[in-house]
């Protein structure tokens, strides 16, 4: 850790109170003012703040930096204001990035000279309020009308309740039902191909935000999937057959343990297995 904020040590007086996310903003702002910067030192925060300060540190003045930092700090939002959103998570980040990409927000993706793909979401969506010549009041309004929007979306999430993120199946199962319902158009492109199950989650809760549907028919369609959820729980564990087999105490704690990592019981982990085996090797056989 200690490393990684080693360039804070090298901050030049002018910079006084720039952390992370000030470098991103002056490396974009010097950058209009025609300095050219190696682009591949741009995604490590550590590593692109350094870059600037090899390339200015011998160049600018602090009084020329204190004007950079006056410029910045005259006009941005604090970082609490956007604290909400980092704590908020993925699901969040996700429909305000594209909302903003989107350019239906009161402030605009930044203009840079790089593709912004390399940074994460939150700090394309934080740079745009940094880079925008709007006012600050524009900029605290934008941030209020997300806030008011988001509150109307997390009323369903009492309704999610009886979703697991380990139960493997079910989350399998419910990217399934996105796919067969109508919501299957709302999933975004981003996260169409999931690999495990945040991610699955992460599709199936983004296309219910995006799908701009009233609060009352997303609830009638998640209860509608939970009745169909226990039915189908009912329906698989009525099909089951007891099968004794003898293994050593070792394997049956890992078996445990490995099921427990994946919310399952030790036969639906042995049935999930023996599933994803089975298409492994149908799937070596058509090759």
């Amino acid at each position: 850790m200690a490393l990684y904020w080693e360039w804070e040590k090298r901050r030049p007086l002018g910079l006084s109170g720039f952390k992370n996310r000030e470098m991103l903003w002056l490396w974009c702002r010097l950058e209009q003012d025609g300095y050219k910067f190696n682009q591949e030192l741009l995604a490590n925060a550590a590593i692109r703040a350094n870059h600037i300060i090899d390339r200015i540190e011998d160049v600018e003045t602090v009084g020329r930096l204190a004007e950079y930092r006056d410029e910045l700090f005259a006009n941005r939002l604090e970082d609490e204001e956007f604290s909400w959103i980092k704590k908020a998570g993925d699901r969040l980040i996700y429909w305000i990035h594209e909302r903003l990409w989107a350019r239906s927000l009161l402030v605009s993706p930044a203009d840079t000279n790089f593709d912004q793909s390399i940074l994460k979401r939150f700090d394309q969506i934080v740079l745009a309020f940094d880079l925008s010549k709007a006012p600050i009041s524009v900029k605290k309004e934008a941030i209020k009308n997300l806030r008011r929007e988001w509150s109307q979306l997390i009323e369903i999430d009492p309704y999610l309740t009886w979703i697991k993120e380990k139960d493997d199946s079910q989350c399998r199962w419910l990217v399934d039902e996105i796919n067969k319902s109508d919501l299957y158009r709302f999933v975004l492109p981003d996260l169409a191909f999931p690999v495990d199950n945040q991610d699955r989650l992460l599709l199936f809760v983004n296309a219910l935000d995006r799908s701009g549907y009233v609060t009352k028919l997303k609830v009638l369609f998640l209860n509608d999937l939970k009745n169909k959820w226990a039915r189908k729980k009912k329906k698989d564990d009525a099909e089951k057959v007891q099968c004794n087999l003898n293994v050593n105490a070792i394997t049956k704690e890992d078996i445990k343990k490995l099921a427990d990592g994946r919310g399952l019981k030790m036969g639906e982990y042995i049935d999930a297995i023996v599933a994803e085996d089975k298409e492994r090797v149908l799937g070596q056989s058509e090759l």
